[in-house]
């Protein structure tokens, strides 16, 4: 698992395995939000799997799906809510980490200039700029 540190107490990854989750508790995460649709793959872990290993290890499990790059308005506003409610350190993760980095992107543009978020996601080695119509859409509700 290659993590990337997005913010102080947020970070995303590709796909997670059960023995990940313990590193991550290690982390002090206590919140792991998945955004891949259940069986999106053959061999992906299924959500019942990876809620067992999580509750072992003391952290909560939310599951908020996108099926790729344009991610639902229900689903983001999930992800903003759980975001904001949320005061301990999350991790969330989807198949190569891109949808996630999309999700967080997308919840800043709530609240940041579309040019603030595109710069604060290349600070951080991300590149939002194939999702720059939809922060601006967001931008302008």
């Amino acid at each position: 698992m290659q993590i990337k540190n997005i913010e102080d107490n947020f970070t995303i990854s590709e796909q997670i395995t059960l023995e990940d989750i313990k590193t991550l508790a290690e982390m002090g995460v206590k919140l792991l939000i998945c955004n891949r649709p259940e069986g999106e793959e053959p061999n992906q872990l299924t959500n019942a799997e990876i809620t067992g290993e999580a509750k072992s290890h003391g952290i909560n499990f939310v599951h908020i799906p996108s099926p790729g790059r344009e991610i639902p308005l229900d689903s983001l506003e999930l992800f903003v809510k759980t975001f904001k409610d949320c005061n301990e350190k999350i991790h969330a993760y989807c198949r190569t980490g891109t949808r996630s980095s999309i999700f967080w992107g997308l919840a800043q543009a709530f609240d940041l200039p579309c040019k603030t978020v595109l710069d604060n996601a290349q600070k951080v080695g991300l590149d939002l700029s194939g999702v720059e119509a939809q922060l601006v859409a967001i931008n302008q509700k």
